[in-house]
């Protein structure tokens, strides 16, 4: 039986969901886990932190030690690790314990999602790697949108130790189905990492990740103090947050298709343009909001989110596409490299937002994530065309 490509692609999909569970999950139970594990709820945030700059570095050197080996092997292997390291997560009982299962996660989910993501662009094929690349990071949206509700609820009701073990289950079922569903892929093109290192020595490939870690870090940064943001500078009522931050999440599902269509349609490089635009002029309508609106202005602070979420999930499909430009025939590496790029971004966002709001108020956040995304796309501009290629629109190595 001839399994279709779009299956494939939906499968590749499931397999970030399950891989960005983990990571995203822990945000929405540190209540629950730091009295669990005996720590502070802002020490156990720094689980959150250390999967982060884990993947982020740690990620390129799994892939280039694996790069001999099939990428469905890859990847059986690395849901495989995942889902038993997600399972142990029932004997602890400490911050400490918890640390090195954290970081075998972060290792072995991050793995999976850069194999998934470079496979998803070879599958679908050059004039449809856009659309695939949007449905496997949809797949992290939904993992955003359903994982850390659905993870709080089973939380509350079984424990919290119940919650990662689940994951665990969700891991395995999805190693089994990459056997069956997926053909036998051939190693990805990758570089040593000697070779690695001296592309991030050349100034365009560095100069091309630095735009994506500005551009995360953006977005992070008033992201992650969404909810305290809401309450305390905009005032919406309590009862209320869920249900934004549930727009919110069911928008950016739509921004990651509608940043993918137009990647394919109009090129990545104008594509990401526009989007940064727009997320730069929605964030600004934050503060604008709360100084001439009535205090717990819903509707009006509701619709604001979702065109900023919208905006700025376009982006995603766009930057892989980008990044995967960047070299001929490292497009695995390079993927890779962008996947650490926006995990280092998601560290170094958060931590500047939490200094931020000490330091000058949650009120400035949103002037803050424009400042970097402002940074992140002059960046982009400043080094663009540095190669000939075309790619829909758009020079394929649009750095």
């Amino acid at each position: 039986m001839t399994i279709s490509t779009r299956t494939q692609i939906l499968l590749l999909a499931m397999t970030t969901f399950v891989a960005g569970a983990n990571e995203y999950i822990l945000a929405g139970i540190l209540d629950l886990v730091a009295p669990g594990l005996n720590a502070p709820v802002a020490l156990t945030g720094q689980l959150i932190t250390l999967y982060a700059f884990v993947y982020g570095l740690g990620v390129p050197v799994t892939i280039a030690l694996s790069s001999h080996i099939g990428r469905r092997t890859v990847m059986i292997t690395a849901m495989t690790v995942y889902a038993l390291a997600s399972m142990l997560t029932l004997l602890v009982n400490d911050f400490w314990t918890f640390v090195p299962l954290r970081i075998i996660q972060a290792l072995s989910g991050g793995t999976a999602v850069v194999t998934a993501l470079s496979t998803a662009a070879t599958l679908a094929g050059t004039q449809r790697q856009g659309r695939a690349i949007a449905t496997v990071i949809m797949g992290f949206t939904a993992s955003l949108i359903v994982a850390v509700p659905l993870g709080r609820e089973i939380a509350l009701r079984l424990g919290w130790h119940a919650v990662f073990p689940l994951v665990g289950l969700l891991g395995l079922a999805t190693a089994l189905s990459q056997r069956f569903v997926l053909p036998v892929l051939s190693p990805a093109a990758s570089i040593p990492l000697r070779e690695q290192f001296a592309l991030l020595r050349r100034p365009a490939i560095l100069g091309g990740l630095t735009v994506t870690v500005l551009w995360m870090a953006g977005y992070v940064m008033t992201y992650s103090y969404l909810t305290p943001y809401l309450i305390d500078v905009q005032r919406l009522p309590g009862e209320w947050i869920s249900p934004v931050l549930l727009a919110f999440g069911l928008a950016s599902l739509a921004g990651s298709r509608l940043g993918g269509s137009r990647a394919d349609r109009h090129g990545f490089h104008a594509t990401l343009v526009v989007s940064k635009l727009l997320q730069m002029l929605f964030l600004a309508a934050l503060p604008v909001a709360a100084w001439l609106l009535a205090p717990g202005s819903l509707a009006a602070v509701a619709a604001i989110l979702m065109l900023w979420s919208v905006s700025a999930w376009a982006a995603g499909p766009a930057q892989q596409v980008r990044a995967a430009a960047m070299v001929p025939g490292a497009q695995g590496v390079l993927v890779g490299l962008n996947q650490s790029a926006m995990q280092i971004g998601i560290a170094v966002g958060t931590a500047l937002g939490g200094l931020a709001t000490q330091a000058v108020g949650l009120a400035d956040l949103p002037w803050l994530s424009v400042a970097l995304i402002l940074a992140s796309l002059i960046l982009m501009i400043a080094l663009r065309g540095r190669a000939p290629q075309g790619y829909a629109g758009g020079p394929v190595a649009d750095l």
